[in-house]
């Protein structure tokens, strides 16, 4: 008798035990992680009867999330990216994002050095960026960072709205300078892999305010990825007559288990200023095309052999093309 009654209390306090492991494990835990990511490749740029050969790192991010409650969170994230002066390749670094965030269902509230949700976006539907930037990026319409504060939430289940107040100069322009830009957005999902993206923002005073605005449809099956953007602004930084505009194609088709075709061409040009000859940003104007593969060997790795061209809108300019190897990988 007295070694059931020992083996059923033995019985009790285990099974007492886990169950209080359990709970506790429950339980919220502040923590942390780190978080990476680069751009590397090896390309060969051909232009004007020469050529040219390189690697390059050309992006790496190192970062670290905190949480000090389910609710409340906190990130900071290094950027080291390269440059092109004189036609030498600068590397430098810079802090991209450090801001505490606020989450709670669909809600969303940072302050702080944020991102910009309308590159996030875009970034997603187009998916290679280890390729190349959204054209509303690399264009120079949008920051991709800058200091101030955002809110994002879901309006109804199939329409999640976006609104931030910056300083308007990006992550590497933060001189306060008493001007302010006001930013929203919308995503649709209207239907199964339907997605449609609407963005405004607006800075400076009425008469030289800068406006910018787009406009995307994509569809994002497990067959096909295809989408069409339209983006504008006037008043580039503020001056009266910068206004240009441009219009992106892409699409992505599954060839095989984690190897995609992909191809996107993109189409910017720039107005006349009064007074002037050529179009304000006649050295960026001209057509963009990016066609390439892309496979994953391994979780968290992409490799690339891509083509890259650019038809410049000045016919006293040579056509651009770029052969070259590109590699993802993020941690």
């Amino acid at each position: 008798m007295k070694i059931k009654i020992l083996s059923l209390m033995f019985t009790l306090l285990v099974l007492t035990a886990v169950t209080a492991s359990a709970q506790d494990s429950d339980e919220f835990k502040p923590g942390g992680k780190m978080y990476g990511l680069f751009f590397t490749n090896f390309h060969t740029t051909y232009e004007g009867g020469s050529n040219s050969s390189a690697f390059e790192v050309t992006r790496s991010y190192l970062g670290f999330e905190y949480r000090f409650s389910e609710e409340i969170s906190t990130r900071i994230l290094y950027d080291g990216t390269t440059n092109v002066i004189d036609g030498k390749t600068l590397y430098s670094g810079y802090l991209r994002n450090a801001f505490i965030q606020y989450k709670k269902g669909s809600f969303i509230l940072q302050g702080g050095l944020i991102g910009m949700e309308q590159v996030s976006a875009m970034e997603k539907i187009w998916s290679y960026r280890f390729i190349s930037k959204p054209p509303i990026d690399y264009s120079g319409m949008v920051q991709v960072a800058d200091l101030g504060v955002s809110t994002k939430f879901n309006a109804v289940e199939w329409l999640s709205v976006d609104i931030s107040v910056t300083q308007g100069r990006g992550v590497k322009n933060l001189v306060a300078d008493g001007t302010y830009k006001l930013s929203a957005g919308f995503t649709m999902t209207p239907a199964t892999h339907m997605i449609i993206r609407g963005f405004y923002d607006m800075m400076g005073s009425s008469g030289s305010m800068q406006r910018t605005a787009s406009i995307t449809a994509a569809y994002t099956g497990p067959r096909l990825t295809a989408g069409a953007e339209y983006f504008r602004q006037d008043n580039n930084k503020m001056t009266v007559g910068n206004d240009y505009s441009g219009v992106s194609f892409f699409t992505s088709i599954p060839l095989a288990e984690k190897v995609n075709l992909f191809a996107r061409y993109d189409r910017i040009s720039s107005t006349i200023p009064e007074g002037e000859t050529d179009p304000w940003n006649i050295t960026k104007d001209g057509s963009y095309l990016f066609a390439g593969i892309a496979f994953s060997p391994a979780r968290n790795i992409r490799i690339s052999p891509n083509f890259i061209g650019y038809i410049p809108s000045d016919s006293e300019s040579d056509m651009r093309s770029t052969i070259g190897l590109n590699v993802e990988a993020r941690f």
